[in-house]
């Protein structure tokens, strides 16, 4: 039975993003059939629907395709390069959070780990998805830390996803003219503040929150979340490796909208890199939300709205094709996590690793 529900859950989710994606689509055919109509002396508005539409889907798909088969590979690498590094950044991550909790566990173990989250990133809900598969394979590492290492699946989530965040609301104050000018951006950004307090008040709450540790711990059956908020006050009783992820994850926000900035850049978009420093990561958050599959259709749609406010005016094809070809590389690095996903499996059962001696 619950199979089936969580079967018919995959089902619904896959088909809002088709649904998301095919609105997207024709929303952006319709504006390139509004401009062939236009060179061709016809009123749009004269059209039937059925003209307006077979005239938008005849025209839209063709001049999508000429602009993502136009991508130059001098751009495409480097911006997969960007994409590396920030798997790389997020693993190393990862590991000083492991190691915080007294798990003795590789980098190179953490690194196969964190590829294998990125291969299930790449079709499970939101953008954050293979943080469950990331968690269970990270628990295979220690017998006597099990909640600990789930633990730092979700401290090393929220501390990215906060930094994220920060990184954003940092940007937009030299960008306040372009988000508080159109309505659509200005929504979008008092929800991106809401994230950011949100997300302040549950990294107080979990770090430093130990009258709600002293309330769980007189019940037995919440041994386990007791746990887990000990082990987060642990990492928060560390600057030292507070500053390390701070600083590592500012670096990853840097190569995340890096790869943006090539991509705009091969595109011929004209907009700034301080622009992007505000949209990309806006539209990152708010996509990791678990709707879609990885975001899909969510993200598209946040990038034809944010590039195509009045100070842009990005057009919908081109804004749709930046968020694509960035996925693209997103892929390519999921594609390359499903070989560490099989060499995992295919190995014997690891060493299980034990606390290092204090």
């Amino acid at each position: 039975m619950k199979s089936q529900r969580a079967i018919l859950g995959m089902a619904g989710r896959i088909s809002i993003t088709a649904l998301l994606m095919l609105w997207i689509f024709h929303a952006i055919f319709m504006e390139q059939g509004k401009l062939l109509a236009a060179s061709g002396g016809w009123r749009w508005e004269e059209l039937s629907r059925w003209e307006q539409w077979r005239l938008a889907w005849s025209v839209g798909p063709g001049a999508l395709y000429d602009i993502l088969t136009q991508t130059r590979w001098a751009y495409f690498l480097p911006s997969l390069l960007c994409v590396g590094a920030t798997v790389t950044l997020g693993a190393w991550r990862w590991h000083l959070l492991l190691r915080a909790q007294g798990i003795a566990v590789t980098f190179g173990k953490t690194f196969q780990i964190s590829m294998i989250g990125q291969f299930f990133n790449g079709f499970l809900l939101g953008s954050t998805g293979g943080d469950v598969l990331k968690a269970y394979y990270g628990t295979r590492e220690t017998e006597k830390s099990k909640t600990e290492a789930i633990t730092s699946v979700f401290v090393d989530r929220i501390l990215g996803f906060f930094s994220m965040l920060l990184f954003a609301v940092f940007f937009m104050l030299p960008n306040h003219h372009l988000l508080l000018v159109n309505k659509r951006l200005t929504l979008l950004t008092l929800f991106t503040l809401g994230m950011f307090f949100s997300c302040l008040a549950l990294i107080f709450v979990a770090g430093y929150g130990g009258w709600l540790t002293r309330i769980l711990g007189r019940f037995q059956r919440l041994t386990h979340i007791h746990r887990s908020l000990e082990a987060c006050k642990k990492t928060a009783r560390q600057p030292r490796l507070m500053i390390k992820v701070f600083l590592l994850s500012m670096l990853l926000n840097g190569f995340c909208v890096a790869q943006f900035v090539l991509i705009s850049r091969d595109l011929g978009l004209d907009i700034s890199v301080t622009q992007l420093a505000v949209i990309v990561p806006m539209i990152i958050c708010i996509s990791s939300i678990p709707v879609t599959p990885s975001g899909l259709g969510v993200r598209e749609s946040l990038y034809v709205i944010m590039l195509g406010a009045p100070m842009l005016a990005i057009p919908p094809t081109k804004a749709l094709a930046l968020s694509l070809i960035a996925y693209a590389g997103f892929l390519c690095w999921s594609a390359l996590g499903s070989l560490f996903y099989l060499a995992y499996r295919s190995t014997a059962k690891s060493q299980i690793a034990t606390p290092p001696n204090e």
